[in-house]
């Protein structure tokens, strides 16, 4: 019983470890800014490497979830993803499946989101994006507004980019 429970200890504080490591990445200017495959096509400080392959994975997946495309999403999503949203944890993608992956799609069908901002930054076999947006509409018959932050590691597995954490706040 107590080796599981190191296990998840031992997970999170590589978790922990990765996003102070790659954190200091994101606020330089990394030869990857600079890369026209790494970029956005547009000339905007806010938008950055959205046309890399992780970037292109990040925007299919938010694409998925407002289609509510669950064969998409499910399968962009590494097996052992770990998707941290308002206090819960999620450690696989089959507990999200079967958790909260219908009320996130039927939330990101009814409502409009806009990205204000979305950086994609790729370090060799790991990304991570990094985005902010506005959602607002009317869901189950509560009115919403809000501004939004989310951040997603990728990892290269097999040579496909799969999302392998996932963080939204609100």
């Amino acid at each position: 019983r107590r080796r599981p429970q190191l296990l998840k200890k031992h997970k999170m504080k590589k978790i922990y470890l990765l996003s102070i490591i790659l954190f200091p990445l994101l606020l330089t200017n990394s030869v990857n800014a600079h890369d026209k495959s790494h970029n956005d096509t547009s000339n905007s400080p806010m938008f950055s490497g959205l046309d890399s392959d992780a970037g292109i994975i990040a925007k299919q997946f938010h694409k998925a979830l407002s289609d509510a495309n669950a064969e998409t999403v499910m399968s962009l999503l590494a097996d052992n993803v770990l998707i941290l949203e308002g206090g819960r944890i999620e450690r696989s993608a089959d507990e999200y499946r079967a958790h909260h992956l219908q009320a996130d799609m039927q939330f990101s069908s009814a409502v409009t989101t806009k990205t204000i901002e979305h950086h994609v930054r790729v370090h060799g076999n790991t990304a991570v994006s990094i985005s902010r947006s506005h959602t607002s509409g009317n869901y189950k018959g509560r009115d919403i507004d809000r501004t939004g932050n989310e951040t997603l590691f990728l990892t290269l597995i097999n040579g496909q980019w799969k999302i392998s954490h996932i963080h939204w706040s609100h």
